[in-house]
């Protein structure tokens, strides 16, 4: 009887924190897009200081470093 009860509150706690996890991201989806894409710009420009500036407009620069 033991060992069924840690399996039921196991898996029970297991389907509540994906629940929960589930709740969040959909509540807080606009927010982690916004994290995401600020990371993104961030991370561009740092690539576009070691490549040397914007590399669409001069693809033959785009390797140097």
């Amino acid at each position: 009887m033991g060992k069924a009860l840690k399996y039921f509150f196991g898996i029970s706690a297991a389907i509540i924190a994906v629940g929960i996890a589930i709740f969040l991201i959909f509540t807080y989806w606009e927010k982690i897009l916004a994290y995401t894409t600020a990371g993104a710009r961030v991370a561009s420009n740092i690539l576009g200081q070691f490549s040397g500036g914007d590399s669409n407009s001069d693809p033959s620069d785009y390797y140097d470093i």
